[in-house]
């Protein structure tokens, strides 16, 4: 395992401004466009709008990247050895810890699943809430090994669709469950202390939002669903963005009830899983 912490890099930026511009932010970003390589524009835009907006919310959040700076590290070293202990992948994971322009929260890179940054500006500095985010996307990684250990043919996944992506990220949120017990329900979802009513709304609407999934899903799948379902930027179906989230959870846990957890974990081995979730949702 490494970890590469550029948070104080950073941080040295901004204390040696008495008030950045939108100018001293576009330099930092340039001087140190190594660190971003992979964030812009993937993860986050990289526009003046979204860079001025960000000026105008890190001074609310410096004490919380300073102390996630500080306590990060060890939540992923802590995180990554209890995977270790109950699945033995010896997955041998790359960490960048960053500072970013409130974007993506964190992600697995595309051409390396093994690497997985954390934009820390997005992130809550409570314990408990690192260790599940840094669990979700340590999750990812292990949903993948199990499959390639399993012999799946990634050729046959169709990284493009909203399907495949309900079942990533209930398989993600799952095993953040599984290895970190014992939280609030919420918290696994929204990697914070405010999902109470994110997750209320999926309870009293299920119904609903199994079928609005359905009809998108049965459509051609785009951006805009994209965004909807499992973006940050999502949201106006029912007034709660990454409801896709949830969703993808419900799944997860009823597959593992009924096969198995490790016959769930990879079933896109061998079996259709994209008519299994259609199937499910008509329910």
């Amino acid at each position: 395992m490494h970890i590469e912490n550029s948070i104080p890099v950073f941080l040295e930026f901004w204390e040696s401004h008495e008030q950045p511009t939108l100018d001293d932010l576009e330099s930092y970003l340039t001087e140190h466009a190594k660190i971003y390589e992979k964030y812009f524009p993937i993860h986050c835009p990289r526009t003046e709008e979204r860079l001025s907006a960000a000026l105008r919310k890190y001074e609310g959040k410096i004490g919380d990247i300073r102390s996630i700076s500080a306590s990060l590290p060890d939540v992923i070293q802590e995180t990554d050895e209890k995977y270790e202990q109950v699945f033995g992948l010896g997955l041998e994971l790359s960490f960048k810890l960053m500072v970013g322009t409130f974007g993506s929260n964190a992600f697995v890179t595309r051409d390396n699943r093994r690497e997985i940054y954390f934009a820390v500006e997005k992130l809550s500095a409570e314990r408990d809430h690192l260790k599940v985010i840094t669990a979700h996307e340590i999750g990812h990684v292990t949903h993948f090994a199990l499959a390639s250990r399993a012999g799946i043919d990634w050729s046959t996944v169709d990284w493009g669709h909203g399907l495949t992506t309900l079942f990533t990220e209930g398989a993600a949120t799952y095993l953040s469950k599984r290895i970190v017990p014992g939280l609030q329900e919420p918290v696994y979802l929204s990697f914070d202390d405010e999902g109470e009513p994110w997750v209320k709304c999926y309870e009293e609407n299920k119904a609903e939002v199994k079928r609005r999934f359905l009809e998108d899903a049965s459509g051609e799948w785009d951006m805009v669903k994209e965004k909807e379902w499992f973006r940050l930027s999502g949201g106006s179906y029912f007034g709660y963005n990454r409801i896709g989230y949830i969703l993808g959870l419900d799944y997860v846990e009823q597959l593992v009830g009924r096969i198995g957890e490790d016959a769930a974990l990879t079933y896109w081995h061998g079996n259709d899983v994209k008519a299994d979730i259609v199937e499910w949702l008509k329910q």
